[in-house]
């Protein structure tokens, strides 16, 4: 049978999704919401589903077995738990809230359900990843740094703290969420940022660079570095090192593990299609109700969302913040 999907959010994320699910059979394009009309009106005929500008009026009159909420961070909230009341299984695009306890109740709203509930995390899925903690599981890291720096994103709200929560919280969140996947848990954080870079751009207030120190309970130490005002170059990824091995991560697209007494690196080259395995395993789990492949769960989501928001709080006080 057929997995009934809604999408709340029509812009270039949900539209990175219905692409991928036009390549999964399982899931049938049922509704999609937008409180813009002219956006939502003319996708949601491309993909012969229902438009609709308020999303409680989607949930009541569809029969949705699952709902994909692709809206900006600051708008989180209201949506998750109408979707989750409606019955419906739930896939959020990350951050997923600007507010630790808030995005817990919904994680709670879930599993009182027993719903399924995912997150956007696509680089868990990355068959480099897979390769990495198979190799980081022999050889532990010491310590590592971590990279996301380029320029400055076009959409309004992500230069306005208050609605995206800075570039730490909405786009290193991918760097963050990696570091929790490939190391485990953070005990705590020290951060700072800087400003003064970007005075040309109106409306603008995060930070132009921030750097967060993190300790992790394994001993672990780490450093994740964000910027947003390069206007040549750019950087994601990671740079580990082992005490036998040195490994390159460049995000989403390949690894280079150097180790100890062999001749030549190890390289791999990213081979598969991150979004579409993220969106098919989320697809199948609803439709079997066997959540275990999904890598990035809403529950284990609400634990990236502390730690970078833990850094919010550390740039703000310039303190140790501990991450809960």
């Amino acid at each position: 049978m057929a997995v009934a999907v809604g999408f709340i959010g029509s812009g270039g994320i949900a539209k990175f999704h219905l692409k991928n699910l036009e390549q999964v059979p399982e899931a049938k394009i049922v509704a999609l919401s937008d409180v813009v009309e002219e956006k939502v009106k003319p996708l949601a005929e491309q993909y012969k589903a229902n438009a609709y500008t308020d999303f409680r009026k989607m949930l009541k009159k569809e029969t949705l077995n699952a709902v994909y909420v692709c809206t900006p961070p600051f708008a989180h909230g209201k949506q998750e738990m109408a979707a989750i009341k409606a019955k419906a299984h739930i896939f959020v695009e990350k951050p997923i809230h600007l507010n630790v306890a808030k995005a817990q109740a919904i994680a709670s709203k879930l599993q009182e359900a027993n719903l399924i509930g995912a997150v956007g995390y696509q680089d868990r899925y990355q068959d480099i990843a897979d390769r990495l903690k198979t190799f980081l599981a022999a050889h532990p890291a010491g310590m590592f740094m971590g990279y996301w720096m380029g320029g400055m994103p076009g959409v309004a709200w992500w230069r306005r703290k208050e609605q995206s929560g800075g570039q730490h919280v909405e786009q290193t969140t991918h760097v963050f969420d990696m570091a929790r996947y490939l190391f485990g848990e953070v005990d705590y954080v020290m951060a700072d940022g800087r400003v003064g870079m970007m005075t040309e751009v109106p409306e603008y207030n995060i930070e132009d660079a921030s750097v967060v120190t993190l300790k992790f309970k394994s001993g672990l130490l780490g450093t994740i570095f964000s910027a947003c005002f390069l206007g040549v170059g750019n950087r994601v990824g990671m740079d580990i090192w082992c005490k036998d091995a040195q490994i390159s991560y460049q995000g989403r697209n390949s690894i280079r593990i150097t180790e100890k007494g062999k001749p030549a690196p190890e390289e791999m080259k990213l081979g598969n299609n991150t979004g579409l395995d993220e969106d098919r395993t989320f697809i199948q789990a609803v439709q079997t109700g066997d959540a275990s492949r999904i890598r990035s769960t809403y529950a284990d989501a609400v634990r990236s969302l502390a730690l970078s928001l833990a850094a919010t709080k550390s740039m703000a006080t310039k303190k140790v913040v501990r991450v809960v």
